[in-house]
């Protein structure tokens, strides 16, 4: 019975003969790497022939080409811009600051990660979670906001302006322009004259 476990080998896992190949002959490991080096080497050079270049960064903005927009919204106006209209410009606020992200198309298009976000305030869902998603088209001034959840606003902002375009500011309700103010008084002044 001794005899007939001897001339049984039992069965090894990959790396117990790996470790087993390394302990035997230590040549094996720089033999590897320099393996692996040739062989990712050689898939670089072969992709690049091709044409076919590697895309390392996770910045895959794309290039646009709108004409720059700088213009006041109001909530109502703002939702008309999220990349459903002729033109794809995409806007969102963020603590009342208009960005132009629509070179962003993959994270705030039709098909992105966020859709939702296109054309509207999203400085409460920064802070807390896409379940604040506002559908009403009031106007939020942010006041109930902590003073950490208004400064985590604010690097978000940050980052925003640093790489998006600024459009202009989220108005409550746009404002009529003095020129505009003295018109409508003539005009509510004719039908008095008129009556006179």
């Amino acid at each position: 019975m001794a005899d007939s476990s001897k001339g049984m080998e039992h069965p090894t896992s990959w790396y117990c003969r790996f470790y087993n190949s390394v302990r035997e002959a230590p040549i094996n490991v720089p033999l590897l790497i320099i393996s692996c080096v040739l062989f990712y080497k050689l898939g670089f050079l072969v992709r690049r022939l091709s044409g076919e270049e590697p895309h390392f960064s996770d910045d895959d903005d794309q290039e646009v080409d709108l004409q720059p927009l700088r213009q006041d919204f109001t909530v109502r106006e703002l939702r008309k811009y999220d990349g459903t209209r002729a033109d794809g410009r995409i806007l969102v606020a963020i603590i009342f600051n208009i960005y132009d992200v629509s070179r962003s198309v993959h994270y705030y298009g039709r098909n992105g990660v966020n859709p939702n976000y296109a054309g509207r305030d999203i400085s409460r869902i920064l802070i807390n979670s896409p379940e604040y998603l506002n559908d009403s088209e009031d106007f939020d001034d942010l006041s109930d906001l902590s003073t950490n959840q208004m400064n985590t606003l604010r690097e978000w902002e940050q980052q925003y302006k640093q790489k998006y375009p600024f459009v202009g500011k989220l108005k409550e309700k746009l404002q009529i322009n003095d020129t505009d103010e003295e018109d409508l008084e003539l005009q509510q002044a004719d039908p008095l004259v008129d009556q006179i």
